[in-house]
């Protein structure tokens, strides 16, 4: 018999309201600080709201969904549904996976946290995989051990100054010191869920035109659905040019507050997410 799954995710999925109720799924919202006073992401306060706070010099961070919350969830939805599959930010980014995993031991063989590695909108992409599996019969564990086996993600994150990456630890200060005074624009990479330094470069048309290198660089794009991100900046021209360098439509979406608060407001961002055949 076919079990009724809940999909689950936390703001890192970069979901809002009318998109979660859209696609049937559920988000566990994440608390922002904002100058050391707490909001409630999407609920309580928008993206673009954080964006001008952040140009205005206000400092922004997140935090991991308190664990009652999350369990709090779980008990909710299960009774309404068989299983749950919850797909929090990846263990590389964040404690939620872990704290999560460990909790749903309590649940057993009802709640599914999956580590699939992912961040931002790419998650869509994941769910309409996810929604596949369930509709062909497949139960908790095996979404878990499909997800984690098979899904991946490649992203390049370009951010317009190096502010942002001080504040969160990933560069020293006297780095961003020099690198802003030199005009260097660091290119980050997304990959197996970790963020990295890529490459450096001494323009922002540079950075964006590597970028799009970095990414299309595979063997097979018709493997990978590409996607291509900003915050507030409007990235149209780069848009047409990324899907004439890899001959395939090219979904754009925004960056929201989890991964905006680390890399800044007017951060350019795109990537490929492979296809999960079901």
């Amino acid at each position: 018999m076919t079990k009724k799954i809940a999909i689950m995710v936390d703001s890192s999925a970069d979901i809002t309201r009318d998109e979660a109720k859209e696609m049937g799924v559920y988000v566990i919202r994440m608390p922002i600080m904002v100058d050391g006073r707490q909001y409630i992401e999407e609920l309580e306060i928008n993206d673009l709201e954080i964006a001008k706070m952040m140009r205005n010099g206000a400092v922004v961070k997140t935090a991991q969904p308190l664990l009652g919350d999350i369990v709090s969830m779980w008990n909710k939805l299960l009774e309404k549904y068989d299983q749950i599959v919850y797909i929090p930010l990846s263990s590389q980014l964040s404690g939620t996976y872990q704290t999560s995993y460990i909790a749903s031991k309590e649940f057993e063989n009802r709640v599914f946290v999956v580590d699939a590695r992912f961040a931002c909108a790419p998650f869509k992409v994941l769910i309409k995989y996810v929604k596949e599996m369930i509709k062909a019969g497949y139960d908790g564990q095996m979404i878990k051990d499909k997800v984690e086996k098979e899904a991946s993600m490649f992203a390049i994150i370009v951010p317009e100054n190096l502010t942002y990456l001080k504040r969160g630890g990933r560069i020293s200060p006297a780095a961003a010191a020099l690198g802003n005074m030199l005009k260097i624009v660091p290119v980050l990479k997304v990959e197996n869920g970790a963020i990295d330094v890529e490459t450096k470069v001494r323009t922002t048309k540079k950075a964006y035109q590597v970028a799009m290198e970095h990414v299309a660089n595979v063997e097979n794009k018709d493997d990978y659905e590409w996607m291509m991100l900003s915050v507030d900046n409007d990235i149209s021209e780069y848009k047409k040019e990324f899907e004439a360098m890899v001959q395939k439509e090219v979904i754009v979406d925004s960056l929201k507050a989890v991964i905006m608060c680390h890399v800044g407001p007017g951060t350019f961002a795109l990537g490929r997410i492979k296809k999960i055949k079901v």
